[in-house]
């Protein structure tokens, strides 16, 4: 593993809180991914070079696909770890998101964290507690609504003293 201090984790809504992040034309999408592209940037220019993803469907795959541009950019200086809470994560997703996640994963196999052997009521929770525990810094997209696992995420975050950057979704 990389050292801590040059890790980064991302945390933010899924698709069903944020259904317009499915459509990679919405000018909401775009704005949002290119307001990451800027952090994620500001961060490797900043010494982050480890950037950890929960690689739900929503913005932990589009923080995952923005890491992996930045990482062609830069040579290789950059390097994603996929950290999946199990491995039927995108079984039930439909077959666009599905071949986005699964070659996000064919690219970073080497880096691959899963962190429960099958599917648990707790393996969300403990997918999100690892990347806290692996990182210095989180970016995260967050509405402010008090409940959830995004906001969980970035309380356990406030809790280690993690360096946060939050972006509000439009």
């Amino acid at each position: 593993m990389y050292p801590i201090e040059q890790c980064c984790c991302f945390t933010g809504h899924r698709t069903n809180r944020l259904p317009w992040l499915a459509d990679p034309s919405d000018l909401r999408t775009q704005s949002l991914a290119d307001a990451l592209w800027r952090r994620i940037q500001a961060s490797y220019e900043a010494g982050y070079t480890c950037f950890l993803s929960g690689m739900a469907l929503g913005v932990d795959l589009l923080c995952a696909e923005l890491v992996l541009r930045l990482r062609a950019e830069t040579d290789g200086a950059v390097e994603l770890i996929p950290v999946i809470p199990y491995p039927g994560q995108a079984d039930r997703w439909r077959q666009r998101d599905r071949h986005r996640y699964r070659e996000v994963l064919q690219i970073c196999r080497d880096n691959l964290v899963v962190v429960c052997p099958g599917y648990s009521k707790t393996c969300y929770f403990l997918r999100n507690r690892y990347l806290v525990e692996h990182a210095a810094k989180i970016i995260g997209v967050y509405d402010g609504s008090p409940s959830g696992g995004t906001h969980q995420t970035l309380e356990y975050a406030r809790q280690r003293g993690l360096e946060m950057e939050l972006l509000m979704p439009e």
